[in-house]
């Protein structure tokens, strides 16, 4: 789960900036390429983003809002697994 939100995370900010490119949400989300290629099969065949060109769809805005709904509720009852404040990389 944390790996999608990753990979979705890194797409959303690349869209921000312009266009998404495989290889900047491969060195966004920290994975060897091979499973970067995997994973975006993975999503896509959930309908979660869109291939080419590379972006999220309504169901993948959706996990990412859902994601951190939990991820917030998670850590109100102090639960540290998704404190991942040193890790921030998506602004």
């Amino acid at each position: 789960m944390e790996i999608y939100n990753d990979i979705l995370s890194a797409i959303n900010t690349e869209l921000i900036n312009g266009e998404a490119k495989p290889t900047r949400v491969q060195s966004l989300s920290n994975l060897a390429y091979d499973k970067l290629v995997r994973y975006l099969d993975e999503l896509e065949s959930k309908k979660m983003i869109i291939q080419d060109p590379l972006k999220i769809t309504e169901k993948g805005q959706d996990f990412l809002r859902d994601y951190d709904r939990i991820k917030d509720f998670l850590l109100e009852m102090g639960v540290k697994y998704f404190d991942n404040s040193g890790r921030e990389i998506y602004g």
